[in-house]
């Protein structure tokens, strides 16, 4: 099967930002890229649902050739599909199908939780599926719209194995011949923060350039503003987090680091899904 990378899209400025990046990803590779446009399906009883049942039809009709003129547009080897389901159905049947590298959504700027619930819907989906997303920022300047240099790679001081979704990865970063560092926040009074995330770092299979790479290291009391500094210190393209849970349930009851990053993040974050491994 052809490489291909699949862009979960829609209207919206933040897709159309996804959907350029995705094309710069995929040429190094030859990749194909995939569009997939989700519109929810209306009620199926009563009156009011035959009306929105015809009415979304229509819509969908439009978004399908609108979609389908954006792919013809598309630089590289484009497909698109606009589908009336649920959003949950319609993501799991198009990575069955397409078996992406990487799955790729806009990262829209939102205002609350339930903004950022409506407008963000990929964000579970690294741990949801194992498979590597990227969210790329609505207001991703132009000027960033071309292959990464550089990924900080941000590890804490945990072991861990990335799923083999998170692996099959690694074409793409070859492709890419861009460095990968690992980076680490620390408070002043951890000198060996991160030790154990750098050795699974070394191991975990992704390339072969992080077997004899050396950590960068920030101090900082807040992981996630540390996490930034780290991405303007290297001139990261791209910070890379491990994703070992990012659902609804956890930002109910105090978010993550992962969120935090998110809703300040200047470049595109890729989520790598996890399993914490223990060792002695």
């Amino acid at each position: 099967m052809k490489p291909s990378l699949l862009v979960l899209t829609d209207s919206s400025p933040a897709a159309e930002r996804a959907r350029a990046y995705a094309a710069v990803l995929a040429a190094p590779l030859g990749a194909e890229v995939h569009l997939l446009h989700v519109y929810p399906t209306a009620p199926t009883t009563a009156r009011i649902g035959e009306v929105m049942r015809a009415a979304n039809a229509r819509y969908v009709l439009q978004e399908r050739q609108a979609l389908e003129a954006v792919a013809a547009a598309m630089p590289g080897p484009t497909t698109a599909a606009t589908v009336a389901q649920s959003w949950d159905e319609a993501v799991e049947e198009a990575l069955a199908q397409h078996q992406p590298l990487l799955v790729v959504a806009g990262l829209t700027a939102t205002n609350g939780m339930l903004d950022e619930w409506l407008s963000n819907r990929a964000l579970p989906l690294a741990h949801d599926t194992g498979y590597p997303l990227l969210l790329v920022p609505q207001h991703l300047p132009a000027a960033a719209l071309r292959p990464p240099r550089c990924l900080a790679l941000g590890v804490r001081d945990q072991y861990f194995t990335l799923t083999p979704e998170a692996l099959a990865l690694a074409p793409l970063l070859a492709a890419l011949a861009a460095a990968v560092v690992p980076t680490t926040v620390a408070r002043p009074d951890e000198p060996n923060a991160g030790r154990h995330g750098l050795t699974a770092a070394q191991e975990c299979g992704l390339t072969p350039a992080l077997a004899g790479s050396s950590p960068y290291r920030v101090v900082a009391d807040e992981p996630a503003a540390g996490l930034r500094q780290a991405v303007k210190e290297l001139a990261a393209d791209v910070l890379v987090l491990l994703d070992p849970g990012h659902g609804w349930v956890s930002k109910l009851f105090g978010g993550s680091v992962i969120d935090e990053v998110l809703r300040h993040t200047a470049v595109p974050v890729l989520l790598l899904a996890t399993q914490e491994t223990a060792r002695e």
